[in-house]
């Protein structure tokens, strides 16, 4: 970063910036001595100095004041007149010397490559260690520094903008990047942030552990899936042994849900080729799935059918489930009510997530053969046992009931619900 201003000369420049406030009840913490050093760069007894002698010159006026979403009054600083006149003379200065103002007056605005040359060489590894993290996190999770280089919120959160992670990352050595991505691993493990310790864990070469991770924490990784939890996931190639059948189902459930039916089909073939029966079932559940997704339902009830063949006679809930689910796509709702009826009596339902499902279908079927009121009464145990948070298909199934049922006022009622109207601004 350029050295041609002096921290006092820095602080006033900063300083000016929120002039507009000064006459306001509520002030944002930035105009703090934690706020000022932080942004900044400089340690708080070095921002203490600064501003005694920017007091003392009759520049900066110092004021009690309520800090935003605070509860209570902290010291906050602003320019005085004298301080005004000042700043714009360093203004003047610094475009008649070429000099970049922006960076110099918040570290939140400066270039990575500038601001990590700039440093200390026992500074530097704070902000590389910083710059690893994908996702906000604690300052404690660095060691302590002796200037504050990082932005820290109220709360002890840093949040490196992307553009000075990006820049700061390309200057650091592979061997060092690993080394701060494994202290970022571990972070997230106190946290409980399974996703992110994944990614560190891969960054940082950690592989075995990774393995580990997915295949023990994998149902927890599935409550929340995107193109970044495939990218993760899908960098575990040949897993190990030991941990292998749990990995690739994870990795076969990803690549489904995020329609990546092409990568998903690879994995359900090494899972079909498993010599363990249990990888084989599950292989072919997914590829049952993969097919009805497809609306290939003829071919998904094939393997729904070698999966019951494989469980040798034990009517696994899932597959169950997936066939009566299939059965009624083709327009059977009788052999779906049968598989469910089957499924039931055997005694194997007991899994809440398998009896919401079972229980939506029985409303489904029945609304099919035109009996309104136990469709309702199928569907509403659905509904009251989901924990998904988009309940539409739910709310549609509930309209459709009432409505059979002679109700019209409250299958109108579910229908908005099903589809409410787009607020103002929404595509």
């Amino acid at each position: 970063m350029p050295s041609s201003l002096t921290v006092g000369e820095r602080i006033v420049l900063y300083l000016v910036r929120y002039q507009k406030m000064i006459d306001s009840f509520d002030v944002p913490i930035d105009i703090s001595q934690d706020g000022i050093a932080g942004s900044l760069g400089i340690s708080r007894a070095h921002a203490a100095i600064e501003l005694k002698k920017l007091k003392d010159a009759g520049e900066v006026v110092e004021k009690l004041a309520h800090i935003k979403r605070g509860k209570t009054k902290r010291k906050v600083y602003f320019l005085s007149k004298e301080g005004e006149i000042k700043a714009a003379r360093i203004e003047g200065f610094a475009k008649q010397e070429g000099i970049e103002i922006g960076p110099m007056i918040d570290i939140r605005r400066s270039r990575g490559q500038d601001l990590y040359a700039s440093l200390s060489d026992d500074l530097k590894p704070i902000l590389a260690g910083a710059a690893v993290f994908r996702k906000p996190f604690k300052r404690g999770a660095l060691p302590d520094a002796s200037a504050m280089i990082l932005p820290v919120d109220r709360e002890g959160i840093v949040d490196i903008p992307l553009e000075v992670r990006q820049s700061v990352l390309k200057m650091l050595a592979p061997e060092e990047l690993r080394r701060h991505h494994s202290r970022a691993a571990d972070y997230w493990l106190s946290i409980g942030n399974y996703r992110e310790r994944l990614f560190h864990l891969l960054e940082s070469g950690r592989r075995k552990e990774a393995e580990m991770l997915v295949a023990s924490k994998g149902m927890i990784l599935l409550n929340h899936v995107d193109e970044d939890l495939l990218d993760l996931v899908s960098r575990l190639e040949s897993p190990s042994e030991k941990s292998a059948a749990r990995v690739r189902r994870v990795q076969g459930e990803v690549a489904l849900l995020t329609h990546d039916l092409t990568y998903c089909q690879a994995i359900y073939e090494e899972m079909k080729a498993s010599p363990d029966r249990q990888e084989r079932f599950d292989g072919l559940l997914l590829e049952g799935r993969l097919h009805k997704q497809r609306g290939e339902l003829n071919q998904a009830m094939l393997s729904f059918d070698a999966a019951a063949t494989i469980s040798e006679g034990a009517r696994v809930p899932a597959n169950e489930i997936e066939r009566a689910d299939t059965w009624l796509a083709l327009g059977d709702p009788q052999s779906a009510m049968q598989t469910l009826e089957g499924l039931t009596r055997s005694g194997g339902l007991n899994d809440p997530e398998m009896i919401e499902r079972a229980y939506l279908l029985f409303g489904q079927c029945y609304l099919n053969v035109r009996n309104g009121n136990e469709a309702l009464k199928y569907i509403s145990k659905s509904m009251a046992m989901t924990k998904s948070e988009d309940r539409r298909k739910w709310f549609k199934a509930m309209a459709d009931a009432y409505s059979m049922c002679g109700m019209a006022e409250k299958a109108k009622e579910y229908a908005l619900k099903a589809d409410p109207p787009k607020k103002w601004g929404e595509v």
